[in-house]
């Protein structure tokens, strides 16, 4: 109409970054692969055209969405006292609780280029914990450092694992009293990397190699990208033989988290069977479960849109953890409930990093190492008592 002055929409400033937020948001609550560029869009009120202006697929994306998540590694920790340094390191992660869900589940979706790029990066930015944790651990080892690092870095992604259910107080106060505690493990020598190898020997089952196969394959690729064929491929099975034991996928799934889950309860009544005091019981079972999760590590962290699978495992490591919380609880009894949970949690997710770095679990010292680690996060830096497990 003449005279009227035609109002056209400005595009927000910030548009690219509520694109970042919605996506990451989206990919933290559903998986990479279960979300679309629509649905994202529609989270931001934006057309799908729109938001192909910012970025050109989804792959893209998710590369923005890893660059915003993990602008705090351009800052190196500043050198101090390590309780100051520890102070330093929470800050800078408290508000961002989706790096951990970003690191385990959803970087595998980066080109490798970019994989590469960004483990330097957080190597680097773990390596200025060094000079703090030199002077406060005199006479360690390169590799015991080494080992202290990733720990502490596994320690600190725990503040926003969606996993740790626990109010922000006891869990704040849990990540920081662990991240000291690892200072005072009686670590051993480091000593030669091993080369890593495959089992030596194989069962003459191929159900049982169905198995290990597929607890090996869900661990390194998730349960999305792994399919029957990369499985029978592992175990040397083909054909109709690979559908003989197991429907599908799915059935294969359920049948590895039951092998799992048994496993850990015969190694906890082992370890109460065997012990005449609850700190022994403890260092046992500790022992028991590193050993046992070498080879599934990955697996129970991993979303499967399976809601059946999901359920039990999750009703099932319910019951495990507080076996390992009822047992802490009576080594010390002033440590409550809240705060015995979040350590047994917090060593849990330790031993399931750290498990996952091959450049350190290749050590020949690693199993007696990680354990020292964990009952010290679980016993405040305490002596553990108990035998060697």
């Amino acid at each position: 109409m003449e005279g009227e002055k035609v109002v056209r929409s400005r595009r927000p400033r910030d548009r690219k970054q509520q694109i970042v937020i919605a996506a990451r948001e989206k990919f933290v609550a559903r998986g990479y692969p279960n979300v679309t560029m629509a649905q994202i869009a529609e989270a931001v009120g934006i057309t799908a055209g729109a938001l192909y202006r910012h970025f050109d697929n989804k792959t893209a994306l998710l590369s923005g969405v890893v660059a915003d998540s993990f602008t705090y590694l351009d800052t190196p920790i500043e050198d101090g006292e390590f309780e100051a340094v520890v102070e330093d390191a929470i800050s800078r992660v408290i508000d961002r609780p989706y790096l951990s869900d970003l690191w385990i589940r959803e970087i595998r979706y980066l080109p490798e280029e970019a994989r590469r790029e960004l483990r330097t990066r957080i190597r680097s930015w773990a390596g200025t914990f060094a000079p703090a944790l030199r002077r406060r651990c005199p006479g360690v080892d390169e590799g015991q450092v080494e080992l202290l690092q990733w720990a502490l870095l596994s320690l600190l992604s725990s503040v926003g694992r969606r996993a740790m259910h626990a109010p922000a107080p006891v869990l704040l106060d849990g990540v920081r009293t662990a991240m000291n505690a690892i200072t005072s493990a009686a670590l051993i020598p480091t000593g030669d990397a091993e080369e890593p190898h495959g089992p030596l020997l194989r069962p003459r089952s191929m159900r049982e190699r169905l198995l290990t196969a597929a607890a090996d394959q869900f661990g390194r690729r998730g349960f999305r990208d792994t399919s029957m064929a990369d499985i029978g491929a592992v175990a040397e099975v083909s054909g109709q033989n690979l559908y003989a034991y197991f429907a599908n996928k799915a059935d294969l799934l359920r049948a590895v988290i039951d092998r799992s889950i048994t496993a850990l309860w015969l190694g906890l009544d082992q370890a109460l069977s065997t012990s005449a005091v609850p700190d022994a019981a403890l260092a046992r079972v500790v022992g028991s479960y590193i050993v046992l999760s070498r080879s599934w590590v990955g697996l129970l962290e991993d979303p499967t849109d399976e809601t059946d699978t999901e359920e039990v495992t999750k009703g099932a490591q319910r019951e495990y953890v507080g076996e390992w919380v009822a047992l802490l609880q009576a080594t010390l009894p002033h440590v409550g409930e809240p705060a015995a949970r979040v350590r047994v949690q917090l060593a849990l997710f330790l031993v399931s990093d750290l498990q996952r770095n091959h450049r350190i679990a290749r050590r020949a010292s690693f199993q007696e190492n990680l354990r020292h680690l964990v009952l010290a996060i679980l016993l405040d830096g305490s002596p553990s008592g108990g035998p060697s497990a």
